[in-house]
């Protein structure tokens, strides 16, 4: 019955037997309760005592103490006990809630300078086991103009990641200078899974556990790069998400079998791929808008593809561009 305030079942039944006499030898209570020697009953009354249900009346006898006295006294130790036990209880949650943010803030680290951000996205990628996932955008962080396979191979954590077995997945945002067209068509040829679609930042993601954000606004004239290496689960699992759905909305970049060899159709390809607005090529072309227009449908028609976009996608890889720089491109 007093279990719930710490006594013992046999507590409680050489308790009964003390308390109908006035006092007792640990003998006298031997030969009264059935089944308990000298030894075990001498233990439990001085758990009685500990208790505060029995005290020794001198001259090896013992009595028993006021119950409901000692239960009292039991209850307002217990709810002590457990006011103590819930300030502690307190004290080390907020510790692990500390411990937690900590953690968190620790899962995200802000690069500063364009040499952490150069080397922090090279530790990452040499660190990928599987797959490699980017959203493409200027500007960047390092040029590499007048690419190679061996300039790649010496210099960019992608190229040797895909030389490892790994699987490289980049959506690149639509507009492409020269250099970077070339260097998008030896990615391709060398097994790299391109698509073409606005994206609405840099990034890196690798093995789907771990993100580099390049801040865009840190680009700016007058502002020191930084960047963010997010290695927290649900981040990583978010900026995946985003990453699979512009895929999933993007254009594949195939090779298409267009050649031709007049140099103002080259041109003209090339500044599409820039994200020249028709004013800006008839400019550059001294033709009108609407010749451009004209050409552009032309394109259109003879690619077998209907928006501008795909056009785009499926000129990136053509030999007209792999072959050579469209002229008057260098200087851009």
């Amino acid at each position: 019955m007093l279990q719930a305030l710490g006594i013992s079942a046999e507590a409680e039944a050489v308790y009964v037997v003390l308390a109908r006499t006035e006092t007792a030898s640990v003998g006298e209570l031997a030969r009264v309760a059935n089944g308990y020697d000298v030894v075990k009953l001498r233990t439990q009354l001085e758990t009685l005592r500990d208790l505060g249900l029995a005290a020794e009346a001198g001259g090896g006898r013992w009595q028993a103490l006021p119950l409901l006295d000692a239960v009292h006294s039991l209850r307002a130790q217990r709810l002590s006990e457990l006011d103590s036990a819930s300030v502690a209880a307190e004290s080390l949650q907020n510790r692990l809630l500390d411990s937690t943010q900590t953690k968190q803030q620790d899962n995200i680290t802000v690069l500063v300078g364009r040499e952490a951000i150069v080397e922090a996205r090279n530790d990452i990628c040499d660190e990928a086991k599987k797959e490699i996932c980017t959203f493409d955008k200027p500007p960047y962080v390092q040029a590499r103009p007048n690419a190679t396979p061996e300039t790649l191979r010496a210099s960019s954590p992608e190229w040797q990641a895909l030389e490892r077995g790994l699987s490289l997945r980049c959506i690149y945002h639509p507009g492409f200078d020269a250099d970077r067209l070339s260097e998008l068509a030896l990615f391709a040829a060398r097994g790299e899974q391109s698509r073409t679609a606005p994206v609405p930042m840099k990034m890196f993601l690798i093995d789907r556990q771990v993100a580099l954000i390049p801040s865009m606004r840190s680009y700016a004239p007058g502002h020191e790069l930084r960047a963010s290496i997010v290695r927290h689960p649900q981040l990583v699992e978010a900026l995946q998400w985003l990453f699979e759905a512009v895929w999933d909305a993007s254009v594949p970049i195939i090779t298409s079998g267009f050649s031709d060899t007049d140099p103002r159709r080259q041109m003209l390809i090339a500044l599409l791929m820039t994200g020249s607005t028709d004013s800006a090529i008839a400019s550059q072309l001294g033709i009108n808008v609407r010749s451009v227009r004209r050409w552009i449908s032309e394109l259109m028609d003879e690619l077998g593809v209907t928006t501008r976009l795909q056009l785009g996608a499926a000129l990136v890889r053509s030999d007209t561009l792999r072959g050579s720089r469209a002229p008057g491109l260098e200087a851009q």
